[in-house]
């Protein structure tokens, strides 16, 4: 039995519907006679593939292009009892998801095929989900926030930081960091980002970033993947840096964590139903690269903390 997939049926006689269902082995599949229906039923029930014939009364074309106006992604698989190449070509270009024909296709093969594109589907979806987590936790930092890969891509740039650097995610996003701001190589900006990636190990500094005319606080934290970049305007006055770090470490530590562990616990939902789903790895490296900033931003606030109370006295 394949748990917990739904299908959607439309246009057969309900003993097709039966017959599929025991053919696919799963215990949902909704039976609809009138295209119209179909957009009702997605709205109502959590659908996995529709499978649409196109026979006597019933245009399956005319379905999936009503379908796909507020379903883009839902796996569609088009059954013509009596298929033609104009109908096949209608179906591709109103982007269907499968076509197949009835002389050409046992039940079971279309049953199959119907599990198959669920399977992707639903992946697909737990995939979109587990990212929605993930930058969920990205914006909910306070500051400016940029991570890159070991070849210096730009992966994410939240809101503080696009006001800070004054450009946008859409724009920056792929690009290299250095050919984004060129003015920036040389800078201690630069140097100490490089030290960070060659030592793997987290660097703190004041420094100017030429190509703004700003002057940044910055913590970078390594990881395999790459860098986690944290700065804002420079603050006047070591107090000033101590106590921004312990609020932000207040809120990585007790509040992003408890978002962190939601996350990870779907993930591993996840990969326990969809094990070989596209992009889980990207998404344990997001929330890895979070908890080690947690980590990391623990140790230093605990560090300047320790440097002010013994300095003062």
């Amino acid at each position: 039995m394949e748990e917990g997939v739904r299908i959607l049926h439309v246009g057969g006689p309900d003993e097709r519907s039966r017959a599929l269902a025991d053919a696919a082995g799963v215990a949902d599949v909704v039976s609809v006679a009138d295209g119209a229906a179909v957009t009702d039923v997605l709205a109502d029930r959590d659908i996995d593939c529709i499978a649409c014939e196109d026979a006597d009364g019933l245009d399956a074309v005319a379905v999936l292009r009503r379908v796909r106006d507020t379903y883009p992604a839902i796996p569609f698989v088009l059954y013509a009892s009596n298929g033609s190449e104009e109908l096949a070509a209608d179906a591709v270009s109103a982007d269907v998801t499968d076509y197949v024909r009835a002389a050409d296709t046992t039940l079971a093969e279309l049953a199959d095929a119907l599990v198959s594109e669920s399977r992707r589907y639903r992946a697909e979806q737990d995939v979109a989900l587990l990212n929605d987590l993930a930058r969920n936790v990205y914006e909910r930092i306070t500051e400016a926030f940029v991570t890159v890969d070991r070849e210096w891509r730009v992966t994410y740039v939240n809101q503080e930081a696009e006001a800070l650097l004054e450009v946008t995610a859409d724009r920056v996003v792929g690009e290299n960091v250095w050919e984004v701001f060129p003015e920036a190589i040389g800078s201690t900006f630069y140097t100490e980002c490089n030290r960070a990636i060659a030592t793997q190990t987290p660097v703190t500094f004041d420094g100017a970033f030429d190509p703004l005319g700003k002057h940044f606080e910055v913590r970078a934290y390594p990881s395999e993947e790459g860098l986690s970049i944290h700065f804002q305007h420079a603050a006047s006055g070591e107090s000033t840096r101590g106590d921004h770090l312990l609020a932000l470490t207040s809120v990585l530590s007790y509040d992003l964590a408890d978002s962190i562990e939601s996350a990870r616990a779907a993930l591993t939902a996840t990969r326990a139903t969809n094990p070989d789903a596209e992009g889980l790895g990207d998404v344990e490296a997001a929330l890895d690269r979070m908890e080690d900033l947690i980590n990391h931003s623990i140790t230093l606030a605990n560090e300047e903390d320790y440097s002010t109370t013994h300095s003062t006295g």
